[in-house]
């Protein structure tokens, strides 16, 4: 039986407290070109529409899978906003890896991990969906070797429920305040994915109260110097130690969040 995520509840109440991992690592995603052509090498000559076929399967899949493993819907609304949103896909691929999911078997017909998560990587550019391409890239590449792919369908699945190793940031690491700032987000939620940040910048702007993990996260954020102030067509608004900072694209926070989360699920 899946064990829902602790984020949904009471559990959400805690922050991450062990230092386990430091950010050092700096990443350049491949260029989509390279991606495309690395993913159709692993998925191999195949009819276009066996292929659509199964990338179709595969979503349905990972989408229903989620719904599985989420839990019941939660009264608060950070808690909320976490349940509401799904994971990368590749995630939830990589999680139906780890346990040995028959269903998954019976998509991929005898095919290896590293083709589904080809075959996602392929979808997603179709989709143009950046940060599902560069999640789907990784474990296309790792899942080459069998025991570097297992360990890390297991830090991936171990993070969808709020458990392994906990991501670790520091509020006087070199970094700029806005970094530090979403890998505060990402200790507190245990998620790491820019429809999730972009949801929780959005309650944080609000001033929501009521809700004590937001308020715990809230405070971090103080402790950091960063307040955010609202999101307007895509860009988000803050101010940092108490003075206006440019607006941030999505595309910005998504380079971030692509750094820190390869410093954390490897």
């Amino acid at each position: 039986m899946v064990v829902p995520s602790p984020w949904f509840g009471k559990g959400m109440s805690s922050v991450p407290s062990v230092a386990n991992r430091c950010f050092q690592v700096k990443t350049t995603m491949p260029k989509l070109s390279l991606i495309e052509s690395e993913a159709a090498r692993f998925v191999g000559r195949m009819p276009e529409s066996k292929r659509r076929t199964l990338q179709q399967a595969l979503v349905d899949l990972c989408e229903a899978h989620w719904l599985e493993i989420r839990g019941p819907e939660p009264a608060t609304p950070l808690a909320h906003a976490l349940w509401s949103v799904t994971p990368p896909l590749a995630d939830l691929l990589a999680d139906l890896h780890a346990a040995g999911d028959a269903r998954l078997d019976g998509v991929l017909q005898g095919r290896k991990a590293a083709q589904g998560f080809a075959l996602l990587a392929l979808a997603e550019i179709e989709r143009g969906n950046a940060e599902g391409v560069r999640v789907a890239h990784e474990p296309m590449m790792l899942f080459d070797s069998v025991a570097a792919g297992a360990r890390y369908a297991e830090s991936v699945a171990a993070a969808l429920r709020g458990k392994g190793e906990a991501l670790h940031w520091h509020p006087h690491a070199p970094k700029p305040a806005l970094w530090k700032a979403l890998a505060c987000i990402a200790a507190h939620t245990w998620r790491c994915d820019l429809g999730v940040m972009m949801r929780v910048i959005g309650l944080l702007a609000a001033d929501q109260a009521g809700d004590e993990a937001l308020e715990q996260l809230r405070k971090k954020l103080g402790e950091a110097g960063v307040h955010f102030l609202g999101i307007d067509d895509d860009r988000v608004r803050l101010e940092v130690h108490g003075h206006p900072h440019p607006p941030v694209s999505a595309k910005q926070l998504g380079d971030m969040l692509g750094e820190i989360r390869q410093g954390w699920l490897r």
